[in-house]
């Protein structure tokens, strides 16, 4: 997802130096105007989903191994242990280890429960209160999780409202431009016959399309030629 995002960081970043670009020559123009705000807002919205994505933490498992190797049980002990039909820790005293298989008896305290129980998933009694302070962050972190990931929810559902506004104000700027370039385009117009005439002897509407300075097609009077004389002498 993240990948995804830096994509659309970088072709907001594209578009809104082209929109700027197009401002620099045509401040004023309202769309211009309300695309770049879109932009700008849009920007910010991904870079703040791109600084709220989640860091990946180091699991459970991982941490209770790191703990176990670098602690050595005996027989007698005191050490906090997890039960396995809540999965929280509680204290517990050792009363056997097989080393062999890498297990512990052990028995909780207050309880009276035996169990036995991997030797990684030992923890040193001391941890116990810090335990109970992790397990207060730990609830800290998912309400702060879950906090982001309903502020990300809100931010994503305006970015696809930008992204729609964006696609209109688009158009706009398309139609604008398309104007501009219809303007300076080069080419020739077609004259119409009701145009003025270029010389102070044209007439309008007199003439072929285009030849409006042009005098009329001149015809024979064709009166002398009747039939009188036809007819011998």
């Amino acid at each position: 997802m993240s990948d995804d995002m830096m994509k659309q960081l970088a072709s907001y970043k594209a578009q809104l130096q082209q929109v700027e670009a197009a401002l620099s020559t045509d401040p004023e123009n309202e769309d211009l105007l309300k695309l770049q705000k879109d932009l700008q807002e849009v920007l910010e919205l991904t870079k703040d989903l791109l600084s709220s994505q989640p860091t990946v933490a180091p699991t459970s498992s991982e941490s209770s191994a790191t703990t176990s190797q670098s602690h050595s049980w005996k027989a007698g002990d005191s050490c906090m242990a997890v039960w396995n039909v809540d999965g929280q820790l509680y204290k517990a005293e050792i009363e056997e280890i097989d080393e062999e298989n890498g297990t512990a008896a052990i028995t909780f305290l207050g309880y009276g429960n035996a169990e036995v129980v991997p030797l990684h998933g030992l923890k040193p009694a001391e941890q116990g209160a810090a335990s109970e302070e992790s397990k207060s962050r730990r609830e800290q972190i998912a309400e702060q999780r879950e906090y982001k990931k309903k502020k990300a929810q809100k931010k994503v559902q305006r970015m696809k409202e930008l992204e729609q506004e964006r696609e209109v104000q688009k158009c706009k700027w398309q139609q604008f431009n398309n104007k501009a370039y219809s303007k300076n385009k080069k080419g020739q117009v077609k004259k119409s016959i009701f145009a003025s005439p270029e010389s102070v002897n044209g007439k309008v509407g007199v003439g072929t399309c285009g030849i409006a300075d042009k005098p009329m097609t001149q015809y024979q009077d064709s009166s002398k030629y009747n039939v009188r004389h036809l007819m011998p002498q």
